[in-house]
């Protein structure tokens, strides 16, 4: 069905009667409940599959779903839900689904739910509640789940009559998808599943999808002519100019349009951990990640450039640091589709609301063709200057563990990071060469994100092969959806990026509280580590074994590539790599927080030169 179908239950207009018990069976079958008009809904707006748990108030719901063929992905909690929903939501564009209970159903939601707001991604988040003559009593398992989350959704909805169901589900479904995408919410009290709309006879109503709803956005297009007049004399009059690229090109879908245009004009492209893969990696013109743990010639382009169009960004601190330092020798042109982007964290020289990929298609067309920059040439030449350090240790390295992967499979997985150190070095060493591809909690920054949202990514695309790269610390919060993983043959693989500590939280306790590293240590206290073999807690092999995922573990650098290889051989089955890395390794490059370009840290050299103790210890 399609967006302008009307939802047909029967022949009839009406069914006349009073109550369904008393209804013919033909009656019976062409009547439905509030579950059953939901269902239909959802099938209208393209939902084959959702994440769930089930529970007592939205069990009327998960009763119904296998009448519409929808596919229930039941994970092991609903933060695992929410999650998985989010990492459907990014590999295909459209709005993920996650149906929860009420009271601790819902509130299990909220992180992931602020995670999508965070990270624009479009999501239905759908609750049930209590029956609605409870509301607001206190009543079992009961929670306002609209007040909860009305701070981080574009908007939610609590359904007060059976015939509201079609339009809400319209419009939320609008919302989530629509201009700067994002969460959406809808709770529907228990009652309000189980009754029939009627009229004030009490015959029965068929409701309809509505084929046109008021727009609850207003409609956006390209830039004004002035706006790309003067956008274009910007760049024509720029000897140094740089492209900010962030998660709203991928939204847009403008890849190849940046593409072509930074071609056209010569201008090198760096982005956001939100914008990878939205610009091929090795291109001549690529600049790789910028921000705090980003390539250093990147943040030095930044600095020293006089024009930085920034591009469906809203520049972040982990981007920006000092934000009076950021590009302060340029002139900015941002472009975003949310005005309230606009001047929220720099003030820009041309501030442009607009979609982006039309704005992108009028610039390509409107510039003028350059045929070579000395400026192109100079921050290649900081790249062959300026690599991505690492340590002299003799253990296997964490970035060795990254890059081997990006090999085994050139850069095209769809890899699904957690929350930490793993984090900055996948960003840094795994070369996506796809959209969609780099699915990380980057505005958020939850833990525990990657597995499940692997899960919904390999749901979502489950003929490509789907990394889940995680930390010990960030895989302890959700190992359990492994189980998820087994019931439903769903070929996520997880490699364990393990060094024993809560990494990065030990690299800036050591930075900034003199080595005081408490809460960091994930090994285990109680036990005898011998020196020639360290004891590794938790043991993730018999977690899997548990969960009946195959597992294995890596200590040395030369088993790698085999392991790795065993791991891929079969892209449908579950399985966890554990990999055991250098303990103490520290991630560089590392702008302190609040800091600028001129306070880069390459290595633990630099940070013994430093007054680090005089940053800011905002992790």
């Amino acid at each position: 069905m399609t967006r302008g179908d009307s939802l047909t239950y029967g022949t009839r207009d009406t069914v006349t009667g009073g109550a369904l018990a008393s209804s013919t069976d033909d009656d019976q079958q062409s009547a439905l409940k509030g579950a059953q008009i939901l269902a239909k809904c959802l099938v209208a707006e393209g939902v084959d599959t959702l994440f769930g748990y089930p529970g007592g108030a939205n069990l009327e719901i998960f009763d119904v779903l296998p009448q519409f063929g929808i596919r229930c992905v039941r994970t092991e909690h609903e933060q695992g839900a929410v999650h998985a929903a989010q990492g459907y939501a990014r590999v295909t564009g459209r709005p993920g689904v996650c149906l929860a209970t009420s009271g601790p159903g819902a509130t299990n939601l909220v992180t992931g739910i602020a995670d999508a707001n965070s990270d624009s991604t479009p999501l239905v988040a759908i609750t049930g509640n209590v029956p609605s003559h409870l509301l607001g009593r206190n009543a079992f398992q009961e929670v306002d789940i609209v007040s909860v989350t009305e701070a981080i959704t574009k908007r939610n909805y609590l359904v007060k009559r059976v015939g509201d169901i079609p339009e809400v589900v319209r419009e939320a479904f609008a919302l989530a998808g629509g201009n700067r995408p994002g969460p959406v919410l809808i709770d529907i009290p228990k009652d309000i599943q189980q009754q029939y709309p009627k009229d004030p006879d009490g015959n029965y109503v068929i409701p309809r999808i509505p084929a046109v709803i008021d727009a609850p956005e207003p409609t956006m297009s390209g830039m004004e002519p002035a706006q790309l007049e003067e956008c274009i004399r910007l760049i024509r009059e720029s000897e140094r100019p740089v492209i900010y690229a962030g998660g709203g090109i991928s939204v847009a879908q403008g890849e190849a349009t940046l593409l072509a245009f930074a071609q056209k004009a010569q201008i090198p492209v760096t982005w956001t951990i939100m914008g990878v893969g939205c610009f091929p990696p090795d291109h001549p013109l690529s600049l790789d990640v910028l921000g705090m743990h980003g390539a250093k010639y990147a943040n030095r382009a930044i600095y020293e450039a006089d024009l930085v169009l920034a591009l469906g960004v809203r520049f972040d601190d982990r981007v920006t640091g000092n934000v009076a330092e950021f590009a302060k020798h340029a002139r900015i042109v941002h472009v975003d589709i949310d005005r309230s982007e606009l001047n929220k964290n720099k003030t820009v020289t041309l501030p442009i609301r607009a979609d982006l990929k039309p704005a992108l298609a009028q610039m390509l067309d409107a510039c003028e063709t350059v045929t070579s920059r000395a400026w192109v040439a100079t921050v290649n030449d900081w790249k062959v200057r300026y690599p991505y350090p690492e340590s002299n240790s003799q253990g296997l390295k964490p970035q060795h563990v990254i890059r081997a992967l990006c090999d085994a499979t050139s850069g095209e997985a769809i890899v699904s990071l957690g929350v930490g150190q793993h984090q900055m070095w996948a960003m840094q060493f795994y070369r996506s060469t796809q959209s969609r591809s780099f699915l990380s909690s980057s505005g958020f920054g939850t833990m525990g994100y990657g597995l499940p949202a692997a899960i919904g990514a390999k749901v979502a695309a489950p003929d490509r092969q789907v990394i889940d790269i995680d930390g010990d610390g960030s895989l302890n919060m959700t190992i359990h959806e492994l189980s998820t993983c087994h019931r439903y043959g769903i070929g996520v693989k997880t490699v364990v990026i393990n060094n024993q500590w809560l990494g990065m939280v030990r690299q800036w306790q050591d930075m900034i509280y003199d080595a005081h590293r408490a809460g960091s240590d994930l090994s285990d206290p109680m036990a005898v580590k011998a020196a020639d073999d360290k004891d590794i807690y938790p043991d993730f092999l018999s977690i899997a074994k548990g969960y009946r995922v195959t597992a294995e573990r890596v200590r040395n650098a030369e088993d790698l590539p085999a392991a790795i290889a065993r791991m891929l051989a079969d892209p449908q089955e579950p399985y966890l790599l554990d990999v055991i890395v250098e303990a103490e390794e520290n991630v560089y490059p590392m702008i302190p927080a609040g800091g600028s370009y001129r306070d880069i840290i390459m290595s633990a050299d630099d940070l013994a030169e430093s007054d680090s103790s005089a940053q800011g210890s905002n992790i």
